[in-house]
């Protein structure tokens, strides 16, 4: 027997020392693996189904119909006379479901276009969401869902997207996007911003455009009207 041990050991270090780093590391991946129960993986499964659910519900479910402080019977510029900066003079459409603005009405103000559409029903947020997976959500709608409706105007436009952050706005919070179309020979080049926030049990977006130059001075025009809405609801 004391002539067998010694063909029994491994003639070459290496060998022995990658025997012991295998039985490790295997040894790593079985406490991995077996870190969590049965009972858990059974859970963490039925949460994914669930997040599964209310992804599709939210696809399934229409656009809110209407415009509620839009269905009165005095013209829609005079529901937000109060809340318009100066020389945004509101718009009639056919579409019940927006309001259209013209800016630089008057001396001084900002030229450009501006739009008040619904785009959601809002929801609750999923209890059982963490709070990154909450920060993506508005309104119990993901972002990236919002943001989606921008690339597809601005693919529509021959525009592009610059960037999108989230802001708070009269204690609300607002997701915001930025974006850019091209000049040519019959208009100039002009900043687009989206803003989505919630009002009322619907997401709103509020949509601006106007050459470059005036950029900062819409974009504060637009951040007061969304707040001045907000104050207006609380």
């Amino acid at each position: 027997m004391l002539v067998m041990v010694p063909l029994l050991l491994p003639f070459d270090p290496s060998t022995a020392h990658g025997l012991v780093q295998n039985s490790v590391s295997q040894g790593r991946v079985r406490s991995y693996y077996g870190r969590h129960s049965g009972p858990w993986w059974r859970r963490y499964r039925a949460r994914l189904r669930r997040k599964g659910a209310v992804a599709m519900a939210h696809r399934r479910v229409f656009l809110a119909p209407k415009l509620p402080q839009f269905k009165a019977t005095r013209p829609p510029s005079a529901t937000l006379s109060t809340n318009l900066p100066i020389g945004w003079n509101g718009e009639t459409t056919g579409d019940s479901t927006e309001m259209r603005f013209r800016t630089g009405t008057v001396s001084g103000s900002v030229p450009g276009e501006a739009m008040l559409a619904v785009v959601a029903q809002s929801r609750p947020t999923p209890g059982y969401l963490t709070r990154r997976e909450e920060r993506r959500m508005l309104a119990g709608t993901a972002v990236a869902d919002l943001r989606r409706i921008v690339i597809d105007k601005m693919i529509t436009a021959g525009g592009w997207v610059v960037n999108d952050y989230q802001r708070d706005m009269a204690g609300c919070r607002v997701f915001v996007v930025t974006a850019q179309t091209p000049g040519d020979p019959r208009s100039p080049e002009k900043s687009w911003n989206f803003y989505f926030t919630e009002l009322n049990g619907r997401i709103y977006s509020l949509t601006t455009n106007t050459p470059r130059q005036f950029s900062d001075r819409m974009a504060a025009d637009a951040e007061k009207f969304i707040s001045s809405l907000h104050t207006a609801r609380n």
